[in-house]
C-alpha cells in the first residue's frame, strides 16, 4: 500500500508544474487612447500579443488560445489571460480603417492583475502601465467558482483514499477539509496578489494544512503519516486543477 501511495504521489509530483491551477491566471487589461489621430475601432479577430523571452524578440510566439489562456478584444479595448506570461509581450492591433500598428516590446508587469495604456499614433502603439489601485478581473465567475471547487474536492477525494488505505482516523479528513476551506480561497485571493510565483503558494499551502493538522493530532504520533497525507492530497489536487480550465467556456 505504501509503495502504490509513494508512486502515485511520485507521478503526480513530477506533472505539477504544468498542471498547477493554484492562483488566479495572469490578465493584463488593455486601454485605447489616441494621439494626433481621431478613434478608430478595433478589429479583434485580426489583433495578437506575442510572448517573447528577451527584450528584442528575437523568437516571437503568438498568445494563442489554450484552455482559458487568450487575447480578447472588441471594438475599443483588449485584454490577454494567461497561465503565464513571457518576460516580454508585444501587441499587434489592426484597425477598421485598415491599418495594422505594432507596438515596441514591453516587459511583462509583476502583478497577475495588470491594467496597461495603449496609446495609438499615426504609426505606433506605445504601451505603458497604469498605476490603478485595482485592475479589472476578467476571469467569469463560473471559471472562478469552478476552479475552487475542483481543487478543493480533488485534495479532499485524494485525502479520503489516504485516509481510507491508512487506517488513519476519520477525525483527521474531517479537520483536513475544514482547513482547506480556509487555505485554498486565502491562496486564491489574498497571497496571489503579493506572491507572483505558484511554486512559493503551493508550498505556503502545504505548509499551513501540514502545521495546522500535525497541531491537532501529531501528539498521537502521526507526524509521519500526516505529511504523506498533505503532500499527496496537495499534490493531486494542483496537478488536476488545470484540467477545469479545458471544461469551462471562457467568454
Amino acid at each position: 500500500m505504501r509503495k502504490l501511495l509513494f508512486t502515485l504521489t511520485a507521478i503526480m509530483a513530477m506533472s505539477l508544474s504544468a498542471f498547477a491551477d493554484i492562483a488566479p491566471a495572469e490578465q493584463i487589461s488593455y486601454t485605447f487612447l489616441f494621439d494626433g489621430i481621431a478613434p478608430i475601432k478595433i478589429v479583434p479577430e485580426q489583433s495578437e500579443q506575442l510572448q517573447c523571452q528577451d527584450n528584442q524578440c528575437l523568437e516571437p510566439k503568438p498568445l494563442g488560445k489554450f484552455g482559458i489562456q487568450s487575447l480578447n478584444c472588441d471594438e475599443v479595448s483588449c485584454y490577454a489571460v494567461s497561465y503565464d506570461f513571457g518576460p516580454y509581450q508585444k501587441l499587434i492591433v489592426k484597425f477598421e480603417d485598415g491599418t495594422v500598428r505594432e507596438s515596441e516590446v514591453f516587459k511583462k508587469p509583476d502583478g497577475r492583475k495588470n491594467a496597461m495604456i495603449v496609446t495609438v499614433t499615426p504609426d505606433t502603439l506605445k504601451v505603458e502601465k497604469e498605476e490603478v489601485a485595482l485592475a479589472p478581473e476578467h476571469l467569469t465567475k463560473s471559471y472562478i467558482i469552478s476552479a475552487l471547487l475542483f481543487v478543493f474536492l480533488s485534495e479532499v477525494l485524494t485525502a479520503a483514499l489516504f485516509v481510507f488505505m491508512s487506517k488513519l482516523p476519520i477525525s483527521i479528513l474531517l479537520c483536513f477539509t475544514g482547513i482547506n476551506l480556509f487555505t485554498i480561497p486565502l491562496n486564491w485571493w489574498v497571497l496571489s496578489n503579493y506572491i507572483q510565483k505558484d511554486g512559493i503558494l503551493w508550498c505556503a499551502a502545504f505548509l499551513a494544512e501540514f502545521l495546522l493538522l500535525y497541531l491537532f493530532f501529531g501528539k498521537r504520533r502521526l507526524g509521519k503519516e500526516i505529511f504523506g497525507l498533505t503532500l499527496f492530497a496537495n499534490v493531486a489536487g494542483y496537478s488536476f486543477g488545470l484540467v477545469l480550465s479545458f471544461l469551462v467556456t471562457f467568454f
